[in-house]
């Protein structure tokens, strides 16, 4: 049985660029949502009525419901947060789908989660500056006292790495829970156990993760507003 490596593996593309499974699927994965989301603005919004019904029903609750999500941590602040929180599950969620198909999710490589992490830390420090201005942001650090500044921004910088640590342990240890199942069951595999364990790991435990890493980013952001 071959446990999962941390480092995905890699794919030549254009005879001799090398770059890693896991970032070719981060980008079908992007480009799906976008080719998704142009579709849903300029085809099937202009088709939505007053009273709603079939799939307007679904897309209304999901947005009220990200819209409530935000505006329980955030208040009024949340209106500007909830397109990106809701791009976030999107593309977690959508990302590891691609586990249905044979193929690595993005989120189970360090890589993507920093870089999902930094965008998250990038948004935190411009909430900070948006409300409280650059001075008011600085001041943060220095608070509740000035010799705190250098316990402070340590504190800062850890941000994006407990995000990007947090999302990459928990969604790389669903993927090696699942191959040892596998590898377990072995010809025995047949009898669905290892079908209802992806439920869970590929649909609930992706809904969990995507809740605790955009709950967090909107409690960072909270704080430091």
């Amino acid at each position: 049985m071959d446990i999962p490596s941390v480092f995905p593996g890699k794919v030549t593309l254009f005879g001799t660029l090398q770059v890693s499974q896991t970032l070719v699927a981060a980008f079908g994965t992007t480009i799906a949502i976008i080719i998704f989301a142009l579709i849903f603005r300029f085809v099937i919004l202009k088709n939505f009525k007053r009273v709603p019904k079939g799939l307007q029903n679904v897309m209304e609750l999901m947005v009220e419901g990200i819209n409530k999500f935000s505006g329980s941590i955030m208040g009024d602040k949340a209106k500007s947060i909830a397109p990106y929180i809701m791009t976030i599950f999107a593309f977690i969620i959508c990302s590891g789908l691609l586990e249905f198909m044979g193929i690595r999710s993005p989120a189970t490589d360090l890589d993507c989660t920093i870089a999902l992490a930094v965008v998250s830390f990038v948004l935190i420090i411009a909430y900070s500056i948006r409300f409280r201005g650059v001075k008011g942001w600085l001041k943060t650090y220095a608070e509740p006292k000035p010799f705190m500044v250098p316990i402070n921004v340590l504190s800062s910088v850890a941000v994006p790495i407990s995000l990007a640590c947090r999302l990459f342990g928990n969604m790389f240890s669903g993927l090696v829970v699942m191959d040892m199942l596998y590898g377990a069951l072995g010809y025995f595999a047949f009898i669905g156990i290892p079908g209802i364990a992806s439920i869970y790991f590929i649909l609930f435990h992706l809904g969990m993760q995507s809740y605790v890493f955009t709950m967090l980013t909107m409690s960072f952001i909270e704080e430091k507003v």
